[in-house]
């Protein structure tokens, strides 16, 4: 069992080594055809559609649109996709890759990156043991990240606009603020 291991390890080590970096401005993040810089949840939604994934809820009063994705990206489960509530464009896409004790789920998922985007930008953590974090950065502020924490071993792969996922993150805090702030001035006659 241990050589089983070590043998995938040094695999998809050599397979890492041997792919070549790829420049950030040859190949655009792209899910189902759509290029992510500056894409519209609308125009997103209609890939998604054509492609059949299966929305579990598409909702414009949400920040974040899911989908089910069992038979369309080997592996995965679900994608979520959010987007800049005030204009409507893309933050961030995230596919959930389900494991349960398969430490080397996490390597499969960077080569299936890595044979597109070429090698990652950076890399931490051990395959067998641990977290794990592989990064490309892709220009324009897009990255794509494959992570897994631990003991839980489910890998997820995000494609992240870093500004649009920053006023995304700036309009949720701002809605929590303004929930506090509602919820304290109906308590405060009680008081």
């Amino acid at each position: 069992m241990l050589r089983q291991i070590f043998v995938a390890v040094m695999t998809a080590a050599i397979a890492l080594t041997v792919l070549p970096a790829v420049a950030a401005d040859q190949k655009p993040l792209e899910l189902f055809g759509v290029t992510l810089k500056g894409a519209t949840r609308d125009q997103l939604r209609q890939a998604f559609k054509k492609n059949e994934l299966i929305a579990t809820r598409e909702e414009n009063s949400y920040w974040v649109d899911t989908y089910d994705v069992k038979g369309v990206l080997e592996g995965a489960s679900s994608l979520n996709a959010g987007y800049v509530s005030s204009s409507g464009k893309f933050a961030f896409a995230e596919y959930t890759f389900p494991s349960f004790m398969d430490t080397q789920s996490v390597a499969k998922v960077i080569n299936m990156v890595a044979i597109k985007y070429g090698r990652p930008s950076s890399q931490s953590g051990s395959y067998d043991l641990g977290q794990v974090t592989a990064k490309w950065n892709v220009g324009q502020g897009m990255q794509i990240t494959v992570s897994r924490g631990w003991p839980e071993t489910t890998t997820y792969l995000n494609f992240t606009d870093s500004s649009a996922r920053n006023q995304m993150n700036a309009e949720i805090d701002a809605e929590k603020k303004a929930q506090v702030a509602q919820k304290a001035k109906a308590q405060s006659k009680a008081f």
